[in-house]
């Protein structure tokens, strides 16, 4: 059961979400930023009431993290695939320009600060913001391809671990895994961030092959190569928001 509404905090009305779940044993709160809402989690035997009150127990921490969840969105609004969005490349930000082309295959590069679509002249509004969506979805999944072998290559010559297959997908805050068939898989987001957190999550997962967990051990195997991993888990916690089309 999906409930989607406003509850008021403060004087502020905040989308609602109420999930009711088979599952559930407790009544669990998320604040969702793909299209922010409040997110409520509830087991289906829960009463109204027992809600009503929940919510105003953890009035402070709603308003807490839904004034972040503002902040961030104005700092990164959702694209529109128009000329004059913004998106993030390396780290540093680049601004999207469609320039007429007469070829009817779409084409993109970065140069300098601008990410360059080019789009057939006579394409239509609808088709042409379809068109560089998937653009820049499959420019970004071909360099997080290559530059990530490259970065798997490069430090695999200190640690000389066995992996199988790479595979790249877009999970929304998952950045990387390494299964116990030493498949390894990267989200090929990581490329908007800077070379140095790649290269941390590079490091990461390839040091799971070694050790399949967070001991003490694994994080020394980490640092042999990457010392500053503290500082860059950091930077991917604070700022994965930046991180999205």
């Amino acid at each position: 059961m999906e409930d989607v509404s406003t509850i008021t905090i403060n004087h502020r009305k905040i989308p609602f979400e109420l999930k009711r779940s088979s599952k559930a044993n407790r009544l669990r709160l998320q604040i969702k930023s793909d299209e922010p809402r409040l997110v409520l989690t509830a087991p289906r035997w829960v009463l109204g009431i027992q809600i009503d009150r929940f919510l105003e127990a953890q009035s402070d921490w709603i308003e807490k993290h839904w004034d972040k969840l503002e902040k961030q969105v104005k700092r990164r609004p959702k694209p529109t695939y128009k000329a004059g969005d913004t998106f993030y490349y390396f780290g540093e930000v680049v601004t999207l320009s469609l320039i007429p082309s007469s070829s009817w295959k779409p084409s993109i590069r970065v140069r300098g600060n601008l990410l360059e679509i080019f789009l057939h002249r006579d394409i239509t509004k609808s088709e042409g913001l379809k068109a560089a969506k998937k653009a820049v979805e499959e420019f970004y999944k071909a360099k997080a391809s290559e530059v990530i072998h490259d970065r798997l290559q490069h430090f695999n010559q200190h640690y000389t671990l066995a992996y199988k297959r790479v595979t790249f997908r877009n999970q929304k805050t998952r950045w990387g895994s390494c299964s116990s068939a030493k498949n390894l898989n990267f989200n090929w987001r990581l490329i908007m961030a800077p070379i140095e957190v790649i290269d941390y999550v590079v490091v990461h997962e390839l040091c799971h092959l070694g050790q399949m967990n967070h001991s003490k051990k694994f994080w020394a195997l980490v640092g042999e190569t990457h010392l500053d991993y503290v500082n860059m888990k950091k930077w991917l916690k604070e700022n994965q928001y930046l991180l999205s089309i």
